[in-house]
């Protein structure tokens, strides 16, 4: 009986204009989306492999030690085609420097515009965005009159003498539609794969199918919960025109009003301003008194007095010294030589802890009040079927904060080997620091840097799989309410 009943709900949608209407609606803004997006993502390769050759180039062509401050470039995304989040507004490069720690901290405000990452979660177009508005609506439009529809025609009091249960008809109305759905959303999802294996850019490995593979689970649990949110208004309601317009008015507020404006309201109302304002100032302090710790001995080769009775440190100028690439040091200057490798040397040690220390200053503001209100938002979202499955799809994307951050996180990792390689060598009371008059330094042996993004496992079961589970619960929620409304009514 629950086949026979299925196959008639599908007979009826597939036989319906609407359905019609699905399949053009989402094959066509899929194939102009996808075209675009595609073109978006071939440009921006370009441009990170044009900046990956010059900075490769230039990274390893200084003479002295104190030259290397190599820039690191993280690759675009292809999924971000899919869900594009943060992957195009924040930093494609860091430079590692020995006085400074790479952080996300200036790269949120100059990138975004905003001091809340999450603030554009919303706002890019990408498939995604074009799954959530179209497929909630289609999902909608085929269920508004699945029940007020057969009760106004009296084709429902038809089938309940049949002795059908209830329960049945509630579930075969669910899984015809549901299959009527997912039909032109497979065809856009191997549309959209077909489109981009075209371009000589996109290379997809198995890691990526199987997070294509998460992204589209996810839309077809969001595509479900649309339904049965329908399903269960025109269970409530007898009328469909009122269940129509019921269903969009339910529609424009999930899908529009209460994302936007929920992640307004945590931008509007919780402060962060006060608590960077502190930590700018705690790390202006400690650069002053770095700064000020010590007289400004000027260039150790121009004027050696001045270091013959300075403590050994550093001020302002210390920049130009570490960054200094001197050719030949006169035979009158050799007998400073020492004193210059011992001023750089503790200068250099005083920079290292300088860093660290504005880091962990800056590491601790970060989290209290951008990664704060971040998690904020994302729990604001939660409530919402679209805050959701964008949430879950970018985690599947790996296009969103936690993996900016990953790579920032390989470039600090980055900067520590430097250092251990740095003191291996004991470069830092070396000559070859300041100077390449006794031969230019070798970088054969130093690290490379390789950053390998978390692995489709890691962010499924960190965060892509709790909020598709999250989603997933609305889906039994919805139908045994339904079920429990309409078994209680009468036809």
């Amino acid at each position: 009986m629950l086949w026979t009943l299925i196959r008639h709900e599908l007979l009826m949608n597939l036989m319906t204009f609407r359905f019609l209407v699905t399949v053009i609606a989402s094959m066509s803004l899929v194939l102009a989306g996808s075209i675009v997006l595609t073109d978006n993502y071939e440009r921006r390769l370009a441009s990170y492999n044009e900046d990956f050759q010059k900075h490769q180039e230039g990274n390893f062509s200084g003479k002295t030690y104190s030259s290397f401050m190599p820039r690191l470039d993280r690759a675009p995304n292809p999924l971000s085609v899919f869900n594009q989040g943060l992957d195009k507004l924040a930093k494609n490069s860091l430079q590692i420097k020995i006085g400074e720690v790479p952080f996300l901290w200036g790269d949120v405000n100059r990138n975004t515009g905003f001091s809340n990452p999450f603030r554009y979660l919303l706002a890019d177009i990408d498939l995604v965005s074009v799954f959530q508005v179209l497929f909630s609506l289609l999902a909608l439009v085929f269920a508004y009159d699945a029940i007020a529809g057969d009760r106004e025609n009296g084709t429902l009091r038809l089938i309940l003498v049949n002795h059908v249960g209830r329960g049945l008809i509630v579930l075969a109305k669910y899984l015809g539609a549901m299959l009527c759905l997912t039909l032109p959303l497979l065809m856009s999802f191997l549309l959209t794969l077909l489109l981009q294996l075209q371009s000589h850019a996109i290379h997809y490995g198995t890691d990526d199918f199987l997070r294509i593979g998460g992204i589209f689970l996810t839309t077809v649990v969001y595509t479900s919960t649309f339904y049965l949110i329908g399903l269960f208004i025109s269970s409530v309601i007898h009328r469909t025109a009122t269940s129509l317009i019921v269903s969009m008015f339910i529609w424009m507020v999930l899908t529009l009003f209460y994302p936007n404006v929920s992640l307004f309201l945590v931008n509007r109302f919780i402060d962060t301003e006060e608590r960077v304002t502190q930590a700018d100032q705690a790390i202006d302090q400690i650069l002053e008194q770095f700064y000020w710790a010590e007289e400004v001995p000027g260039d150790p080769f121009e004027n050696p007095p001045l270091l013959k009775g300075s403590k050994a440190g550093a001020g302002s100028s210390s920049y130009t010294h570490l960054k200094k690439n001197i050719t030949f040091i006169p035979d009158a200057s050799e007998i400073h030589v020492p004193t210059v490798k011992a001023y750089f040397q503790e200068l250099t040690s005083g920079r290292i802890w300088t860093a660290g220390t504005v880091w962990r200053i800056r590491e601790n503001a970060f989290s209290e009040t951008y990664i704060r209100k971040s998690n904020i938002a994302r729990n604001a979202l939660r409530f919402s079927p679209t805050g959701l499955y964008h949430l879950s799809t970018e985690a599947w994307a790996g296009t969103g904060l936690a993996r900016v951050e990953d790579f920032f996180k390989a470039g600090r990792q980055y900067r520590e080997t430097i250092l251990d390689y740095f003191y291996d060598k004991k470069a830092f009371s070396s000559r070859q620091w300041f100077a390449s008059d006794k031969g230019a330094v070798r970088w054969d042996d130093i690290p490379r840097f390789s950053y390998q993004p978390p692995s489709v496992f890691e962010d499924a079961s960190n965060r892509a799989l709790r909020d598709l589970f999250l989603l997933f619960l609305f889906n039994p929620m919805l139908l045994m309410i339904t079920f429990a409304v309409f078994s209680r009514q009468e036809v």
